[in-house]
C-alpha cells in the first residue's frame, strides 16, 4: 500500500511526454491534414449556396383605438398568417418559378408540384417583435444556387407580400364601410317610419297632446 501511494505522488515526466508525442507525431497530423485536404475538397466538388433576404417593417396604427376604431382588423399576426397562405401557394409560386426561370435544371426530372415544394423548402420568414411583443417586422430569406437568381425571388416575394397585404386592407375596408353604410340605411328608414307615424298619431290626437297643454289652457284664459 504504502509502494502504491509513492508511485502515485512522483512527478510528471513532461520530457518522457514529449518523446512519446515526438516519435508518434504522424499519428497526431496525418488525420488532422486528412480532414482538412477532405473539406478543401468538400469545397470545391459542393456547389455554393447564397442566401437572400429583405426586412419589411409592419406599421401599427397610428391613431389610438380608444379615440378612433379602425375598420380594417387589427391582428397583424393573422393577417400576415393569412398573407403568407396566399404567397407560399402552389398559383403563386409557380408563376415566379416560370417567370424567372428558377430550378431550370430540375425541369426534365421533376413536375411542377415537386418544383413547388422545393421552393417552399427554400423560402425561410423570420417574424421580429418589439419591446411590447408586438409584431414590428419579418424577414423574407430565400436560397438558390444563384445570386441574382435568390435577389429576384426575394425581391418577388416582398412584393407579393406588400401587394397582398394592400389588397386585403383595402377589401377587409370595403367590406366594413359597406356593411356600416346599410346599417345606417337601415337606422335611416326606421327614422323615416317612426316620424310618419309621429305625424299621423299628432294629427289623430290634434289639441290632445301634453304639450299643447299651455297652449289650450292660454285660450281657455282668453
Amino acid at each position: 500500500m504504502e509502494e502504491e501511494l509513492q508511485e502515485s505522488s512522483e512527478p510528471i515526466d513532461f520530457t518522457e511526454i514529449k518523446g512519446i508525442i515526438r516519435r508518434r507525431r504522424w499519428q497526431f497530423l496525418l488525420p488532422f491534414f486528412c480532414g482538412w485536404a477532405l473539406v478543401w475538397g468538400a469545397s470545391w466538388l459542393i456547389p455554393s449556396t447564397y442566401r437572400s433576404g429583405t426586412l419589411i417593417l409592419v406599421e401599427q396604427p397610428s391613431v389610438p383605438e380608444k379615440y378612433v376604431i379602425s375598420n380594417i382588423d387589427s391582428d397583424i399576426q393573422q393577417q400576415l398568417d393569412s398573407i403568407t397562405q396566399q404567397i407560399l401557394s402552389r398559383t403563386r409560386l409557380l408563376r415566379i418559378i416560370e417567370s424567372l426561370g428558377l430550378y431550370a435544371n430540375d425541369h426534365k426530372h421533376k413536375n411542377p408540384d415537386d418544383l413547388v415544394e422545393t421552393m417552399r423548402k427554400d423560402i425561410e420568414i423570420e417574424l421580429s417583435h418589439g419591446d411590447d411583443k408586438k409584431l414590428s417586422a419579418f424577414n423574407i430569406y430565400y436560397v438558390n444556387r444563384d445570386p441574382k437568381m435568390a435577389q429576384a425571388a426575394t425581391a418577388e416575394l416582398a412584393n407579393l407580400f406588400i401587394t397582398e397585404n394592400l389588397e386585403q386592407r383595402q377589401k377587409r375596408s370595403e367590406n366594413t364601410t359597406s356593411f356600416l353604410e346599410d346599417q345606417l340605411d337601415q337606422a335611416r328608414a326606421k327614422l323615416t317610419a317612426q316620424e310618419a307615424k309621429l305625424r299621423v298619431f299628432k294629427d289623430q290626437h290634434l289639441g290632445e297632446l301634453p304639450t299643447q297643454t299651455q297652449s289650450n289652457l292660454q285660450i281657455l284664459t282668453g
